[in-house]
């Protein structure tokens, strides 16, 4: 019989099929709830998974609420980042990190509903892909960042020519062999939209699910709109203008 934690105690734990790389920086006031809501739902779907949370050098009690699921859960690993590397710099070394044969990533904040990891898990593995993602067609988000959001997809479309929606919606899902081939490296804000232009270079289609993008469970976002504005705007001529 599992316990809160998702897990059956003493059980041997099998080889990953889904590993999700999960960045946290300063998320201890709701990490736990939101793992815990995630494994609860990976059980319950029959999944032999994963979850590597990345403590992306947080300064609150982030470190603690890891060590207590995993010392609760077999199935759920760590790392520890002494100096934080970026929301992309986190979800890089989690991925080299994780096991299971489709790797993805999704926010610590409890925005992205675990139910969906699931969804989206199941597509890709039915339509034999390699890649998927979320389309928040709901969001919660202020005003403000809904109208930033669509101005920089508007950019991007103009751009790269993109039939997916919403490149930075999470979570997204990717094959061991789709990893290899695209070499990701945005250490930023960045790595969602550089996902979506791999694909599109490597010419791999991605399966897409509509998502609602929930409230966050506390806190605020870590991007700050300005700055986080400037360098994706300088990303995506970066991509578009000067690399292969």
């Amino acid at each position: 019989m599992g316990n809160e934690y998702g897990t059956v105690p003493n059980m041997s734990v099998k080889e990953p099929e889904l590993s999700i790389v999960v960045p946290a920086y300063n998320e201890a006031l709701h990490l736990e709830n939101v793992i815990l809501t995630m494994t609860q739902a990976f059980q319950n779907a029959g999944l032999e998974y994963e979850i590597c949370i990345v403590n992306n050098g947080s300064s609150d009690a982030t470190a603690a609420v890891i060590e207590k699921l995993k010392a609760a859960n077999p199935r759920i690993t760590g790392i520890t980042i002494a100096v934080n590397q970026g929301y992309g710099g986190g979800i890089l070394s989690g991925l080299a990190a994780a096991r299971g044969e489709v790797l993805g990533w999704a926010h610590a904040d409890g925005q992205v509903d675990p139910g969906d990891i699931i969804r989206l898990y199941r597509m890709v593995r039915a339509e034999h892909r390699e890649l998927g993602k979320a389309v928040r067609v709901v969001s919660f988000e202020p005003r403000i960042r809904k109208i930033l959001s669509a101005a920089y997809y508007a950019i991007f479309q103009v751009l790269f020519w993109s039939p997916y929606r919403d490149m930075n919606g999470t979570p997204k899902l990717l094959t061991r062999n789709a990893l290899k081939k695209f070499s990701l490296e945005s250490r930023d804000w960045f790595l969602d939209p550089e996902f979506v232009i791999k694909a599109l270079r490597n010419r791999m289609p991605i399966v897409e699910i509509e998502t609602t993008w929930h409230v966050r469970k506390s806190g605020g976002t870590k991007a700050r709109l300005f700055l986080a504005g400037i360098e994706f705007f300088k990303n995506m001529l970066i991509y578009r203008f000067w690399l292969k």
